[in-house]
């Protein structure tokens, strides 16, 4: 599951990275840009319970009922393999798409990305439902392994961020340019981190093909629960699951309503969403506009101004690409920020079990949440009031950027596993996708906003430069404040009692 997080986030990162030249090569104002990035959140959002169903659900295409509380899926391999099938392929084929039809065939195909990625990340979380037992009560056992089981598969996504920052530091930079130029290279650079991020994708899933249960295509329709007549499983002599919508006779569709109605309905379900509303605002407006920015404010605050930040000159072909050479040192200040994240989030996820066993499941989550959302909201607002003029801050913008993600970091030890507490195994993937669903839709929103307010900063382009510091200010504001409000709503609100999967009109019998 991890190894899976990482190949799918050094897919999606990659336009973020290419955005200077996006906006360069392609004749893109900021507005198609942030539509373009957008696009990507609204498949995501789309597809997000779907996965979590798919991934709680057996091989067989039904759900496993051995236990009702610790009976998970083990389909989720399966999810895993199509899904990053398909996000290696779209993000081939992006150069070809927005080059040919511009930024709606890119947002298009960025809609793609979203809708086979959306299934990723809430199946790797049903494979950890389908991992740990909700029934242990004993320090040591695998109950009190949630928090640190969830942190390794988010640790991947980070640790694949860092590599998709690393590969544009290198691709990018002035000194392979000039290589592939002395090679008789003379296309454009940004297509060359798609084919090569997309290409190794590929290559990763095939070398590791065995994790992921690759089969053929027809077992692949039977195992995901296509076009086959699906039978309830023998109930053992011990427990029955009496919740008719978690029974395999109803269907993906029943199951998603139900477990989503489920979750609106529950108390710390609201609250998980909440959170997650500010983590998506927070995570996806930097993913998506954080190296632009630090492109332009590292520019920004040097003595001189280059060309390529007035009147979008553009770059000839067959030499090196300036715009590029930017964004490989702005990758590379990115890269140190998510390694730490990676380290941070399995240490604060083997922390916040332990914590858990000591002073109590439910403060440790409200607790590390409220850091996780306020701490970064409060490092967003200095970034803004400053407005680009950083000579007499005690720390660059870079830096502060790393600060602000590794302490929302933090909610990898509480909304990132509180899926695990209230939901039992075969929903609590579901459970975990109908928060990251809420995190696209905010996310989608705010990095609209950006490209919006940027374009409306940059004004008519009369050469003038533009004070990319105060440009970004709004938009942090706006950001900062979803962190901050989200987080304090899941603190003051989230629970850990069994709540989602089980109905409270009902209740287990023995036999």
């Amino acid at each position: 599951s991890s190894l899976a997080a990482s190949i799918s986030y050094a897919d999606r990162g990659t336009s973020a990275i290419a955005a200077s030249s996006l906006l360069d090569q392609l004749h893109w104002t900021e507005s198609q840009l942030g539509g373009v990035q957008s696009s990507f959140f609204v498949g995501y959002a789309i597809t997000q319970v779907f996965g979590g169903v798919l991934g709680g659900r057996s091989k067989t295409g039904a759900l496993s009922t051995d236990n009702v509380e610790t009976a998970g899926g083990g389909g989720y391999r399966t999810v895993l393999a199509v899904s990053l099938f398909f996000t290696g392929l779209t993000t081939l084929l992006f150069p070809f798409v927005a080059t040919q039809f511009g930024h709606i065939g890119a947002s298009v195909d960025r809609l793609a990305l979203g809708l086979f990625e959306g299934l990723l990340l809430p199946a790797a979380m049903a494979g950890v439902g389908d991992t740990v037992n909700d029934d242990s009560v004993t320090y040591g056992t695998d109950e009190n392994y949630k928090a640190t089981a969830s942190s390794l598969v988010i640790a991947g996504c980070y640790l694949g961020s860092a590599w998709a920052y690393l590969s544009a530091y290198v691709l990018f930079s002035e000194e392979f340019q000039t290589i592939l130029i002395d090679w008789g290279f003379t296309g454009e650079i940004w297509p060359v981190l798609f084919y090569f991020n997309g290409f190794f994708s590929l290559l990763l899933l095939w070398s590791f093909r065995g994790e992921f249960d690759l089969i053929g295509p027809d077992q692949m329709v039977s195992k995901l629960g296509f076009g086959t007549e699906k039978t309830t499983p023998e109930m053992p002599q011990s427990t029955t699951l009496l919740n008719p919508a978690l029974t395999a006779q109803n269907g993906i569709w029943k199951e998603t309503i139900s477990i989503s109605k489920g979750c609106l309905g529950s108390k710390s379900g609201r609250a998980i969403l909440a959170a997650q509303i500010g983590q998506g605002a927070l995570l996806y407006s930097i993913a998506s506009w954080g190296p632009l920015y630090l492109e332009r404010i590292g520019v920004e605050s040097s003595s001189s101004l280059p060309d390529m930040y007035v009147a979008s000159p553009q770059s000839q072909t067959g030499s090196v690409s300036q715009v590029a050479t930017a964004a490989s040192k702005a990758a590379y200040s990115l890269i140190p920020s998510q390694i730490t994240q990676a380290l941070v989030g399995v240490s604060i996820g083997a922390a916040a079990d332990q914590l858990s066993y000591r002073i109590g499941t439910q403060f440790t989550r409200r607790a590390l949440q409220l850091l996780s959302g306020v701490g970064p909201a409060i490092i967003l607002q200095y970034l803004a009031l400053q407005g680009g003029e950083f000579s007499t801050s005690f720390a660059s913008p870079a830096f502060l950027f790393g600060v602000a993600q590794t302490i929302s970091a933090l909610s990898l030890g509480a909304v990132s596993v509180s899926h695990l507490d209230i939901a039992v195994p075969s929903a609590s993937g579901a459970v975990y996708a109908l928060g990251n669903v809420m995190a696209a839709i905010a996310g989608s929103a705010m990095v609209n906003l950006f490209g919006w307010l940027l374009e409306e900063a940059g004004g008519d382009d009369d050469g003038s430069v533009i004070n990319w510091g105060q440009a970004f200010a709004t938009p942090f504001q706006a950001v900062a404040v979803l962190s901050a409000a989200g987080s304090m709503f899941y603190a003051f609100t989230v629970e850990t009692e069994l709540e989602i999967g089980v109905d409270s009109n009902f209740t287990l019998t023995t036999t």
